[in-house]
């Protein structure tokens, strides 16, 4: 072979091998521009993460009603309102009696993911009355007084919505007596039984918590509703007596409640309208 043609040979050897090297580095630069750096992998699945979290939290889902057996039971026996999945809203008008003056009690129950939102407005009195798991007893957007707190308290917690959903909230319930007479009952005695439940308020926040920590239900043997409820505060028992009920629309509600202590009335309260529908 001629010089030239060796000369030749290794040039076009040389260019080859230019070639195969510049094709080699354009694929390992598109490869580093596509591929993400680790850090950049930590940042995506953070967002992806985030992004996640937050759907679940603004996602309403069906709330467990059935963490309490007691609880539970009366849900289903006061009608489709607690329904796992819904969120009802019911709307009481009434009368309210303290001493020789009447009112009319209008009282708007909305249900929440961690229990109710309640709303009272009494005729002739300017400010409204709240009460949610978050801020306990309110007076115009405020901490309540003395005088209003025990009064939306008996309004609130003094009855079967409660007994229902106060375990969304982390009450404990406990059946302390079963078919339990009146202390007073002879032996020929034909009246209603009870099995008493004691429920408990878990409310660590003493500006939140409930003048009574606890309160017991009695709850009729025969009707499977609520026939009274205890509580305690300051050392005095409250005692409020449900002598009615009525079931529009196939919900049960009390429609005559009379508290009292040390065998004194203190207020009553009696219903006139009842509706509720889905929020």
């Amino acid at each position: 072979m001629s010089r030239r043609h060796k000369r030749i040979g290794w040039l076009a050897c040389a260019l080859a091998v230019l070639a195969i090297t510049a094709v080699a580095l354009v694929q390992v630069r598109t490869r580093a521009i596509s591929k993400p750096t680790a850090s950049e992998l930590r940042i995506e699945t953070s967002n992806s993460t985030v992004q996640s979290t937050q759907a679940q939290t603004k996602r309403s889902g069906p709330r467990n009603l059935s963490l309490q057996p007691e609880a539970f039971n009366m849900g289903r026996r006061l009608g489709g309102r607690f329904a796992p999945g819904k969120r009802e809203k019911s709307v009481l008008i009434g009368n309210l009696t303290i001493g020789s003056e009447s009112r009319v009690l209008h009282t708007t129950r909305t249900q929440t993911d961690d229990g109710e939102q309640v709303e009272i407005r009494i005729a002739g009195s300017p400010g409204l009355l709240t009460w949610d798991k978050g801020q306990g007893a309110r007076s115009s957007g405020s901490r309540a007084n003395r005088s209003d707190r025990e009064l939306i308290e008996r309004l609130v917690l003094d009855g079967p919505d409660q007994f229902v959903l106060a375990q969304l909230r982390g009450a404990s319930y406990y059946t302390v007596a079963r078919n339990v007479r009146p202390v007073d009952a002879g032996d020929n005695y034909a009246g209603p039984l009870w099995n008493i439940v004691r429920v408990n308020d878990p409310e660590p926040d003493e500006t939140k918590r409930a003048q009574s920590s606890w309160r017991l239900y009695y709850v009729n043997t025969a009707t499977g509703l609520i026939d009274r409820i205890e509580s305690e505060v300051e050392g005095q028992r409250i005692v409020a007596v449900i002598s009615g009920w009525t079931e529009p629309s196939g919900e049960k509600v009390p429609t005559q409640i009379t508290w009292t202590r040390q065998g004194q009335t203190l207020m009553q309260y009696s219903l006139t309208n009842f509706s509720h529908a889905e929020k």
